[in-house]
């Protein structure tokens, strides 16, 4: 969040402001808003968004002349706030547009806010992957939630779970942000692969049956064997992106960028940096409070013989991160040399039958991603899902 306010304070009650809000008494609410700091949600340099109260207002702000002139005639807030009207009317459950509004190259989309909902992905990992959750009933109001926007006829050109809201206390579903929805009427299967791919990001944690099922069930193959085709062209082209983007992203990573870690001064050493890894969620796997001590309980320090070996097995954990490959994961590193390790998770079974077809599809799973790992680095976890438990045994497709 900034903290800085981007836009005036007093925007809203500019007189010279077109608004298209149906209900009087909304639109008189919206007029008398303030757009103070403590509201602000996001701020860039073309978008600002606000919540305040029960409304989040989405701004599009134009850098510069022709984006101004563009935006005058073409308002983003007004194309979104029908794709709102046209969801509404089909029974398709999204976010409430209640109208929008234009002042020059500025407009803003009111809708109205959704207590009790968080980005789909958000929910399934602290649930099902870190909490230990059983995944069955969200996946399959996942993909029931998708199917009907499929069949009734709706296409998303940037489908992910971080378009999708759920209510975990009503199980409620609602697509969000939705500039990217259009409605063709008619979803060739094609479409409907490419919007499923989100599916794939769901893979940690998770069996190959629940896998494959939950591919088919939304609809993106009729066989096992298609949802195996399909499974393994997303995470191969996952991995392929991550390398393409993998000097920016490792260059984060070392240099404590939010995202991945925390740069903290090393306990008892103040005169070296530490840096504590986050989850998925972007949560300090271990809080700084924790380490005043030194190595909290459970944790294995890790000393390699040099700075470019410690960081190789840090980089190894933020590779496997980004891909979804549960493993021990480095919680720490304090620069030179030295690695904090997560303890290893309960119930870990290394034995492996060469005859099973998990077994078989997790080590294409790996090659698909450009991992190496011998048997001895790999477990079973009691949901059938597979885990590292060896940073130091394997490699990962940055390496090559």
């Amino acid at each position: 969040m900034s903290s800085k306010t981007p836009l005036p304070p007093n925007l809203l009650k500019n007189k010279r402001w077109k608004w298209h809000i149906p209900s009087e008494k909304t639109a008189e609410t919206v007029r008398g808003l303030v757009l103070s700091a403590p509201h602000l949600v996001k701020s860039t340099p073309v978008r600002a968004v606000y919540h305040c109260g029960d409304f989040y207002l989405k701004f599009e702000r134009s850098p510069d002349l022709w984006s101004a002139i563009r935006k005058s005639f073409c308002p983003k807030a007004r194309a979104e706030y029908a794709i709102g009207r046209n969801l509404a009317a089909a029974g398709i459950p999204s976010v409430e547009c209640l109208g929008w509004g234009k002042l020059g190259g500025t407009n803003v989309l009111i809708t109205r806010a959704m207590p009790g909902f968080e980005p789909m992905e958000r929910v399934f990992y602290r649930e099902i992957v870190y909490g230990g959750g059983n995944p069955d009933g969200i996946l399959s109001e996942i993909t029931a939630f998708m199917r009907k926007f499929f069949d009734a006829g709706f296409y998303h050109g940037d489908l992910h779970f971080g378009n999708i809201l759920y209510n975990p206390d009503t199980h409620a579903l609602a697509w969000v942000d939705l500039i990217a929805i259009g409605h063709p009427g008619t979803i060739e299967p094609a479409a409907r692969r490419f919007m499923s791919r989100c599916i794939v990001t769901l893979r940690e944690g998770l069996s190959r049956t629940r896998m494959l099922r939950t591919i088919r069930e939304v609809g993106a193959a009729e066989t096992d064997a298609e949802a195996e085709t399909f499974y393994f062209t997303e995470v191969r082209h996952a991995a392929q992106h991550l390398l393409e983007t993998w000097e920016k992203r490792s260059g984060q990573a070392l240099n404590g960028y939010p995202k991945f870690a925390d740069a903290v001064p090393c306990p008892g050493a103040p005169d070296r940096t530490m840096l504590l890894r986050k989850d998925w969620l972007m949560r300090p796997i271990i809080a700084k409070e924790d380490i005043v001590n030194g190595i909290p309980a459970g944790c294995e320090l890790l000393r390699t013989e040099n700075e470019a070996e410690a960081e190789a097995i840090y980089l190894r954990s933020i590779y496997l991160q980004t891909l979804r490959v549960s493993h021990r994961r480095v919680v720490a590193f304090a620069r030179p040399d030295e690695l904090w390790l997560e303890p290893l998770p309960a119930g870990l079974d290394g034995s492996l039958s060469h005859d099973d077809p998990d077994v078989a599809f997790f080590w294409r799973t790996l090659d698909e991603q450009m991992i190496e790992a011998p048997a001895s680095s790999v477990g079973r976890l009691p949901n059938g899902a597979f885990h590292l438990t060896d940073l130091t045994q394997i490699r990962a497709g940055f390496e090559e």
